[in-house]
């Protein structure tokens, strides 16, 4: 029993920031995308990776943002893969229910850098497989993103694992009539500096 006390006690130690804390976390891992309301698209798994600032303001709650780079997208039943990659900037407010364990939510902008669509033939530009497809241009995916992450955190020795699910708010192909978003959960490992 003692030695558990003692276990506890460390993890506390080593996961607690103070008021007026700044850490610098590198971040790496995983993305599983989709996208909604699109007929035989499959969940596609990807990498993200980029650094996140955090300042608390009390050992209980906190501010992060940062710069990701994403790769997202879907893949569909015949094989062929929609490719789209971000520069997003997450923006969220941290609350640690425990020491080392923090709820998430925020905002999420991003920017398409570039997409592809890639079949067993090769890789199209996006915006020009948009543009022979459909001759009148109605047709487009913005280069702007907004989503909402939600999602935990969890952090032991500076070391960091992070979970959430980004809810797209914006329409990933515009003129269809659809309502086409980013469906995304993203896992990292990081570090905090």
């Amino acid at each position: 029993m003692m030695a558990v006390a003692t276990l506890m006690a460390t993890m506390s130690a080593n996961a607690q920031h103070r008021e007026g804390d700044n850490t610098l976390q590198p971040r790496v891992g995983i993305t599983m995308s989709t996208l909604t309301d699109t007929e035989g698209s499959k969940m596609k798994i990807n990498m993200v990776g980029g650094l996140e600032l955090e300042h608390f303001f009390t050992e209980e709650f906190s501010v992060a943002g940062g710069a990701l780079f994403t790769k997202q997208g879907t893949k569909f039943d015949d094989g062929t893969k929609l490719n789209i990659f971000y520069c997003v900037i997450p923006l969220t407010a941290n609350y640690y229910v425990l020491p080392g364990l923090a709820v998430k939510a925020g905002v999420q902008p991003g920017y398409r850098m570039k997409s592809n669509v890639e079949t067993d033939e090769g890789k199209i530009d996006i915006d020009r497989f948009l543009e022979v497809l459909f001759d009148e241009g109605d047709i487009k995916m913005p280069k702007f993103d907004l989503s909402i992450p939600i999602g935990l955190s969890y952090e032991y020795s500076g070391v960091t694992l992070d979970v959430r699910y980004n809810l797209g708010l914006t329409k990933v192909l515009t003129g269809t009539g659809e309502s086409v978003r980013n469906q995304v959960i993203a896992m990292t490992l990081g570090y905090k500096f």
